[in-house]
Order: C-alpha cells, then structure tokens, then sequence
C-alpha cells in the first residue's frame, strides 16, 4: 500500500490507497504542488499538477498574497473555509505562520459574518449536522467509523452567537473556527477535531424565509422535545 507523507517537514507517513484526483480531493491529505517527484509518481499525480515542486513555505505565501488582494473580511473568510476544506496543511500552516493577522478572520469579529453567510457561501460539508427530523438516527451517524479517531468535539444549537442571536444552521461556523484555533495554536490533530451542529430549528424569520437557508426550516423546539434530543445526542 502506497503512502503519503502529510507534512513535507514530518517523519511520518500516513498510509492511503488513494490515487490520482481522488488523492487531490481528499483536503487532508492533498499537499497540491508540495507534491515530490517521487509521490507524484507513486500516485499518479503528473499531469494532474503544473511541474514545479513547491515547498510549504512557497505555498503560504503564495496563498498569503492572494488573501491579502480582497477587499473585505468576508471575502478572505471565504477564501480561507474553502483552502481549510482542499488542503489542510496548507490552511493550517498559513494560519500558525500568521496567526495575528488571520485570527481575526478565522474567528472573531468576522466569524460573525460568516455565520450569518454560512447557507450562501456553504460549498462543502463538514462535521455533523444533526437534526430533529433524523434523530432516530443519531446513534448510527455517531457510530460511523470515519469518527472513530475523535478526541474533541464543539457543538452548538446556533441559538446564541456572539452578539447576532439566533443564527440556526449558520452558528456551524462557531465549532468551525473555534477547532481551527485549537489546532493552529493548540496543536490539536484536525483529524481528531469534529464541529457539530445540532439543528433544533431557528426562530430567526430571514432564515426561514431563504429558499437558499441550509438548515431545518421550522421553530425552534424547547421545553422536553429539545431535552429528548439533546439527550439522545450525549448517551
């Protein structure tokens, strides 16, 4: 079985059986144009990248200065969700090596809108969403073996973010930003990391209104209906 070395500065390697553009879709495990000669053989990689080989540090700063040409905050949130889902090391790595400048982008204050942004500018999933319609299925979500390595959850029902209030399925962006942190400066395996969501509804009237919002378009449910689910999520 071929393997893939995750971090061109690391000794490990992680083992995979991915090959071409699946490899390339996978965002913890590409490396884009960090790609050596050697994996980019073993795993059918040229041809599917330009030729040059780059370091990480040519990559982040590659990434840097294109951030750096938008014109607002959201725009270089946007920027920065969509690098965290194709290629995780790159993202973390911009992140740790500039940690002052992108906190503020990753978290707060722009997190706020991009919670408030999270339906209009979702392209790709990512942790849990758990809903009251499917909570008899919570038990068979929860045991699916892609969680098996999970050591560290933040969940949230979206009701209270930050200052906004109630912003449904956009508070998805909490646990989201948060468990970068926690990686970035803490160290933390994002593999080990999983953001969840647990939709009980939302009471917010532009949310349930948008034809493009992501989440349960109902009420928000409370009293002994909402204890029964977040029961059924913690057993």
């Amino acid at each position: 079985m071929p393997t893939n070395t995750r971090d061109p500065k690391a000794t490990c390697t992680l083992p995979t059986e991915l090959f071409g553009y699946r490899l390339l879709a996978d965002p913890r495990l590409n490396k884009g144009t960090a790609f050596t000669e050697e994996e980019r053989t073993a795993f059918g990689l040229h041809g599917l990248l330009p030729p040059t080989v780059f370091n990480i540090d040519d990559q982040v700063r590659r990434r840097l200065q294109v951030l750096r040409e938008f014109h607002t905050d959201l725009e270089r949130y946007a920027f920065l969700r969509e690098l965290q889902d194709t290629n995780e090391m790159l993202f973390y790595a911009l992140l740790a090596q500039n940690v002052e400048e992108l906190l503020p982008i990753v978290y707060t204050p722009t997190v706020g809108a991009g919670c408030k942004s999270f339906s209009r500018l979702f392209r790709k999933p990512r942790g849990l969403f758990l809903s009251v319609p499917h909570r008899d299925r919570i038990r068979d979500i929860l045991a699916n073996p892609l969680f098996d390595m999970t050591e560290v959850i933040v969940a949230t029902d979206g009701e209270r973010i930050l200052g906004l209030g109630d912003q449904g399925a956009g508070g998805m962006g909490i646990p989201i930003g948060k468990l970068a942190l926690y990686t970035a400066c803490g160290g933390i395996d994002p593999a080990t990391a999983l953001p969840i969501f647990l939709d009980v509804g939302t009471d917010n009237e532009e949310n349930l209104n948008d034809p493009l919002y992501i989440g349960w378009r109902h009420k928000r449910v409370r009293g002994a209906e909402y204890d029964s689910f977040i029961a059924e999520f913690i057993a």
